[in-house]
């Protein structure tokens, strides 16, 4: 299966159009708004439905609304939303199609009705739109928004491909390396987690001598700033992944199940180490560049030789095989496990 995002704009839609969208987008940002308040407030469950949102949008948007902020919910608590968001309608309620005079047009609702608008078809997008066109392809939710003096819509294209050709890439999170990766044809990638564990260091000692001063605010704000470094380098890290696998002809990257990982684990950083949200931010940065992601059993990974099996032994970032007397940096050996198991698909 193959999975790419066609990201395109309309072709001048009409002053009414960009009336009704605009409003749209701060009507969007209103009932996510609504949800996690009434979440935070405990003013009704999470089961929240259209009955309980007062607004013009379709009932098809609210929908998708509700769903979004359920997400950011669970994810992140409380969210304050204060710029205009991108509306969006899952893949049943819009449609594309191709005009008599050739146009492909996208049609979805809105407030006061559907709107069927041109988009431009670039030759980068061009196969992907005629596949979805012609039927031989299933889509996404489909997402609009605006930049600039622009209006943009963005969606998913999914089609059967012969896997042959596909190149699978394991890649291991952790907390020496904050990824390795290693691809079938031999070449192998490492991203070093120094920065990430000297910043937990330091901002952990930072914490701790402000509880010690009662300094509560200042604790807090020294918390956020830690969170939005770790954020950083998960992204610098995700997209360098992403950047690398570009390389190879239909790559597939195979990343490790996480839920559990936590468990068992001798090492006393792992419960406050960000291992989902860079799992996150790579499976987001391949679906939105088209890669395919698979997760895998996550067992013994780290312990087996990719080559033989056997369990082997860990000297700082080496393995050894007794079995085989194969020798390979720890990380790299856990991403060719990953590599060579059998997964199942994340990505829409």
């Amino acid at each position: 299966m193959v999975t790419t995002t066609v990201t395109t704009t309309f072709h001048k839609p009409s002053r009414e159009r960009y009336r009704e969208w605009q409003r749209a987008t701060h009507l969007y940002r209103d009932t996510k708004q609504f949800c996690i308040d009434g979440w935070e407030a405990d003013k009704f469950g999470m089961s929240v439905t259209t009955a309980s949102i007062d607004n013009d949008l379709y009932s098809a948007i609210q929908n998708q609304a509700i769903r979004e902020a359920k997400s950011d919910y669970k994810k992140d608590g409380i969210v304050e939303y204060h710029a205009s968001q991108p509306f969006a309608v899952n893949n049943q309620n819009w449609e594309i199609d191709r005009t008599e005079n050739g146009s492909v047009v996208v049609g979805f609702p809105c407030i006061s009705g559907w709107w069927y608008t041109p988009i431009d078809v670039y030759d980068d997008i061009s196969d992907d739109v005629a596949r979805l066109v012609d039927g031989e392809a299933d889509k996404s939710r489909l997402q609009v928004y605006r930049r600039g003096d622009d209006w943009f819509c963005t969606f998913t294209v999914e089609y059967d491909a012969e896997t042959g050709d596909e190149t699978a890439i394991g890649v291991d999170i952790g907390h020496n390396h904050l990824l390795a990766a290693d691809a079938e044809n031999g070449e192998s990638m490492l991203v070093s987690g120094c920065e990430a564990k000297y910043t937990r260091r330091k901002y952990r000692s930072l914490r701790e001598s402000l509880q010690e001063a009662g300094a509560l605010r200042a604790r807090n704000r020294v918390g956020n700033k830690e969170e939005r470094r770790i954020r950083d380098l998960n992204h610098n890290a995700s997209r360098r992944l992403i950047d690398w696998t570009q390389q190879f002809e239909n790559p597939v990257l195979k990343i490790e199940d996480l839920d559990g990982i936590r468990e068992g684990s001798d090492w006393r950083g792992v419960h406050s180490w960000h291992f989902h949200q860079l799992q996150e931010f790579i499976v987001y940065k391949a679906e939105q560049a088209g890669v395919r992601v698979e997760e895998v059993d996550p067992f013994e990974t780290s312990q087996r030789c990719s080559v033989c099996g056997a369990e082997g032994t860990r000297d700082g970032d080496h393995f050894s095989c007794p079995e085989c007397d194969r020798g390979r940096h720890a990380d790299l050996n856990a991403a060719e496990n990953i590599r060579q198991r059998e997964g199942e698909p994340c990505t829409a």
